[in-house]
């Protein structure tokens, strides 16, 4: 499952050029909700998130 991660807000980024504002991530399940992803950035990147997006990117891509 891949997501899409937009308007990543930090809470109190130490070294802002370093954090992401948005990406994509390869989430292991295709279960997911808001408090995991941004509990995984957190711990991730050791800085709290603030606010976030979230969208599914459809993977079809290559198959038949």
């Amino acid at each position: 499952m891949e997501l899409e991660i937009t308007n990543i807000l930090w809470k109190d980024p130490q070294d802002e050029k370093k954090l992401p504002t948005e990406l994509r991530l390869n989430w292991k399940s295709n279960k997911w909700d808001y408090d995991q992803v941004s509990n995984w950035l957190s711990e991730y990147f050791k800085v709290k998130v603030s606010s976030l997006n979230i969208k599914e990117l459809n993977n079809s891509a290559g198959s038949t």
